[in-house]
């Protein structure tokens, strides 16, 4: 199985975690099927909307609703670049579409928010935007927290059971216990809802 485009971390980083050298490929397939599904449970934890990643993507003709206020929050951040910024030039359902003055509009990168110089009405598919977002570079504690998580998957994977320290001769890993408030998620389990509570991409929702 090939490693995901959008991965959060790598297959090399994972084996030495697990203390697998360089050399030794037996475990090569299983590691990559588990840090594609730490990869995935990670951006579902953080609650990114579907198709879209925190490796640097580019999102083209992403449609938006028209709310009523002056905001537009896209679906990803940070924003590497914004190339298009469209709005729909007919009320009626017709792919027809008209480029906006750049100078009727602020883009704040980090937030990825698009402040409109000009009130919105409340209109289906009324933007579209064609966007790049994530990171270029995974930040190294969301690439830790994956290295973390698919680990646990693989040591786990043949039995399981839940192996919370496994000691091979000189070398121990030791995963976190489960915390008493733990809500059941298996990221909470292993203390990494905290390194990840930054990343989270709450949605935004206008007051009505």
């Amino acid at each position: 199985m090939p490693l995901l485009s959008y991965a959060l971390t790598n297959l090399a980083d994972v084996k030495e975690s697990l203390g697998i050298t360089a050399g030794d490929t037996s475990k090569d397939n299983l590691i990559t099927r588990k840090i594609n599904q730490a990869t995935e449970m990670i951006e579902a934890y953080c609650q990114l909307a579907r198709d879209h990643h925190f490796a640097s993507t580019t999102y083209t003709n992403e449609e938006y609703d028209g709310t009523g206020i002056n905001q537009i929050s896209l679906k990803m951040r940070p924003v590497i670049t914004l190339s298009s910024f469209q709005y729909r030039n007919t009320t009626e359902n017709i792919n027809s579409w008209t480029e906006a003055d750049s100078d009727l509009y602020f883009i704040d990168l980090n937030s990825g928010v698009i402040d409109l110089l000009w009130g919105q009405t409340r209109d289906w598919n009324r933007y579209r935007v064609t966007y790049t977002a994530g990171f270029s570079t995974i930040p190294s504690d969301l690439a830790e927290a994956c290295v973390t998580l698919a680990g646990y998957l693989v040591e786990n994977s043949a039995t399981g059971t839940s192996v919370k320290r496994k000691r091979e001769g000189a070398r121990e890993i030791e995963y976190f216990a489960p915390a008493t408030t733990d809500t059941g998620s298996l990221i909470g389990s292993l203390g990494l809802d905290n390194m990840l509570g930054r990343y989270i991409n709450y949605a935004l929702y206008e007051d009505k």
